[in-house]
């Protein structure tokens, strides 16, 4: 669907009407179907406004109407999310932390978009929304829309998928530079680091976990008599066969796991946080008010590194993330001469050696944990 020039002639356009040549056309603003008016400017005019009063009509009143022309009755884009989330996703077998991350993203996108008729998100509608996402995450944001359209157009709500018609970008090569041990603690000694985020970070170090399982660890994963933390690694959980591992702790991952334990604060979490304001809509996207989103991690780990000058030097679009700390405490377990085998084995990977810890597939599955050490010293 072309999008209307920006041009000062256009400004004058009334909503929904487009040039097409010498003439015109007008965008049905609830189906979306464009419809020629070869007539002249002044009376494509009149044409438009007339309709678009119907049209208003049409989205204050009961809704009946909507419901004959498009089987929905209010065909806004909340109500599409709604259905999306209802019946699209239950069927696609996503694992807990990556349906958790889609689901707090369509929350976002009923903040942003969700009084407006599907109809009216266009080509040009969902291109400017998309163009406010950097490079990256226009990317993922993108994939999300088109799987959304998709299930519209299924369903008959959207006659074409306009987020698959919208520009694709390459993924930015990453260029992230390695952590130092010294940056590292740069951070987690600086008075502008929060102690949720110091204990995340150290939590991370010594148990190599990615940061989508350091922000869901629940605190009954721990044993504090017996000295183990259980983790199911989620990249893992979509596999045949996923991986489980009980974790031997060390006396540096006891010590934060301990006191992350002692936090005053009630949480089921081991990592959490007192938000500054609980908006409804952030905590109804959330499993519980004090957890932490993998993104917002992301994000305060950025501002805190930052804040400690940690890596000045480094420019700014190369610095490490959090995503990295995982990289360096792997490479200080290899530093302090831990078998090859041991440091695989606590992160997860899925690699032959150990295909017999996995899962065998049985009609009743017992979980098998596979105990490994985190004895990392620092």
């Amino acid at each position: 669907m072309a999008a209307r020039p920006r041009t000062l002639q256009n400004k004058k356009l009334p909503p929904n009407l487009y040039p097409n040549g010498k003439y015109w056309r007008y965008r049905n603003p609830v189906t979306g179907v464009m419809t020629s008016i070869n007539r002249p400017l002044e009376e494509a005019i009149k044409l438009a406004r007339a309709a678009n009063l119907k049209f208003a009509e049409l989205v204050v009143d009961d809704g009946s109407l909507l419901a004959v022309l498009t089987g929905d009755r209010l065909p806004i884009v909340s109500n599409l999310l709604q259905r999306f989330t209802d019946e699209w996703l239950p069927d696609k077998g996503y694992a807990a932390r990556t349906l958790e991350e889609i689901k707090f993203k369509l929350e976002r996108y009923r903040q942003d978009l969700g009084d407006r008729l599907i109809g009216q998100m266009d080509v040009l509608a969902m291109a400017e929304y998309l163009d406010q996402f950097s490079n990256n995450a226009y990317t993922k944001h993108r994939g999300l829309w088109v799987q959304i359209f998709a299930f519209a157009v299924a369903k008959g709500l959207a006659e074409r998928n306009n987020a698959e018609l919208t520009l694709v970008k390459k993924e930015a090569e990453k260029k992230r530079q390695r952590h130092t041990l010294e940056g590292l603690k740069a951070i987690i000694d600086a008075a502008t680091t929060p102690p949720w985020l110091k204990r995340a970070i150290r939590l991370a170090l010594a148990s190599l976990q990615r940061r989508e399982d350091i922000v869901t660890w629940l605190k009954s994963a721990v044993d504090m008599d017996k000295n183990t933390l259980t983790v199911s690694p989620g990249k893992t959980q979509g596999y045949e066969n996923p991986v489980h591992l009980k974790i031997k702790m060390g006396a540096a991952l006891r010590e934060v796991v301990g006191e992350c334990l002692r936090s005053p604060l009630v949480s089921p979490y081991l990592i959490h946080y007192k938000p500054k304001a609980r908006r409804r809509e952030q905590i109804d996207a959330k499993d519980h008010w004090t957890s932490v989103t993998p993104d917002y991690l992301t994000k305060e780990f950025s501002k805190a590194r930052d804040a400690a000058h940690a890596y000045d030097h480094v420019p700014a679009g190369e610095r490490p993330t959090f995503h990295e700390i995982r990289a360096l405490g792997a490479w200080l377990y290899e530093q302090q001469k831990f078998p090859q085998e041991y440091i695989q084995a606590l992160m997860g990977h899925a690699d032959e050696k150990m295909t017999k810890h996995y899962q065998e597939g049985h009609d009743e599955k017992k979980i098998e944990y596979l105990e490994v050490g985190a004895e990392l010293a620092f």
